[in-house]
């Protein structure tokens, strides 16, 4: 029995000491530094081309619509046609509106007659006045005519001048060079005031909208050359306006590129504009997510060999896109082990760090 007991007593212990070996063995791995290679700032600026998504846009596609009531009495284009400016899109019945004119006509000549009649009443009331044969309020009130028979011809003119209007709206033009996008009107058709008759695409006004991270737009401003690439052309560009509000969500301004006015590219055409960087960047695959955040690690408190990590977040960057940083040129960027190691870790440096000249 005593041996039995002994013989647990020793398991035990032997027990202890190997749990107590293995837990110190852990907190020894734990501690150990991690090894990295760094490298100074100035070893790893680059001069990068610059790119960002963008497309054609057209400054004018309105829907081109009725302003007048009448029947489509003909329909001069289809879907796709190129137009010129001034060139005839459809025709309205306009019939009633030049029996209209006619009317207006006829009235501004009554008009006229009752103004001549009120002239000549004038002349004869104004010696009979003089004469004492008529009183003074029967001269005052052929006056009076004659002002209205002078406001009437005004109303006639104005309402012949309506219908004059009304009469070219029954003719649609092109209002500018373009493409008939689509047709919404039939021949036969009765349209009123505000009817869509066509989606018209304006081809010889066209620019380029992009949008981009705020550093990237000061690097775009500061470029001489800049170009759009699609379709395996390559256009030049330059910067029209830089609209200064700043997307909540996605944190990018949008920029607008005048490109050559002669330029036959599709509104709606996808490509990338294309520009040299002034300032040296540091490559994207330096750049890594901490947090929810972009960000390079460092090398700091470096003595012997052994330093600390720390991550440093870099607002403005891109993910997979090269960007600027304002860092001192010696400042030790972890390159090996950079994903792996984590802010305030302990680690070791590995390499022998040199600097270019």
């Amino acid at each position: 029995m005593k041996t039995l007991t002994l013989l647990n007593s020793l398991l035990y212990i032997l027990l202890f000491i190997t749990t107590s070996s293995a837990i110190s063995d852990t907190n020894a791995n734990t501690e150990k530094p991690l090894m990295v290679a760094v490298e100074p700032l100035s070893n790893l600026l680059i001069s990068a081309t610059l790119s960002a998504p963008a497309n054609i846009v057209s400054l004018n596609h309105p829907i081109i619509s009725a302003e007048v009531t009448g029947l489509a009495l003909n329909i001069h284009v289809k879907t796709g046609d190129m137009v010129k400016k001034g060139q005839r899109l459809a025709s309205l019945d306009c019939r009633s509106y030049t029996l209209a004119k006619k009317q207006a006509n006829a009235a501004l000549k009554v008009a006229r007659t009752q103004l001549n009649y009120t002239k000549k009443q004038l002349l004869r009331n104004k010696k009979l006045v003089a004469k004492g044969i008529i009183p003074r309020d029967a001269f005052e009130k052929i006056e009076a005519s004659q002002l209205a028979a002078r406001a009437d011809i005004s109303l006639k003119k104005a309402s012949i001048e309506t219908t004059d209007l009304a009469i070219s709206r029954c003719q649609i033009d092109a209002p500018f060079t373009g493409q008939i996008i689509e047709r919404f009107v039939q021949k036969g058709q009765l349209v009123t005031t505000g009817t869509p008759l066509f989606k018209l695409m304006q081809t010889d006004s066209l620019e380029i909208r992009a949008t981009l991270a705020p550093d990237n737009v000061i690097k775009l401003q500061q470029s001489p050359l800049v170009n759009f690439v699609a379709g395996g052309k390559t256009i030049k560009a330059v910067v029209r306006s830089i609209i200064q509000s700043i997307d909540e969500t996605t944190r990018t301004q949008e920029v607008r590129l005048s490109i050559p006015r002669d330029t036959q590219l599709a509104a709606g055409l996808s490509g990338r504009i294309e520009w040299n960087s002034q300032k040296p960047l540091l490559p994207a695959e330096y750049i890594l997510r901490r947090e929810n955040q972009l960000g390079i690690m460092l090398a700091e408190d470096i003595v012997e060999g052994i330093g600390k990590a720390k991550f440093y977040p870099l607002p403005n960057a891109q993910e997979g896109q090269p960007t600027s940083i304002d860092l001192a040129s010696k400042t030790k960027i972890i390159t090996l082990n950079r994903f792996r190691v984590q802010n305030n870790d302990i680690i070791k440096i590995t390499n022998h760090i040199t600097e270019k000249p």
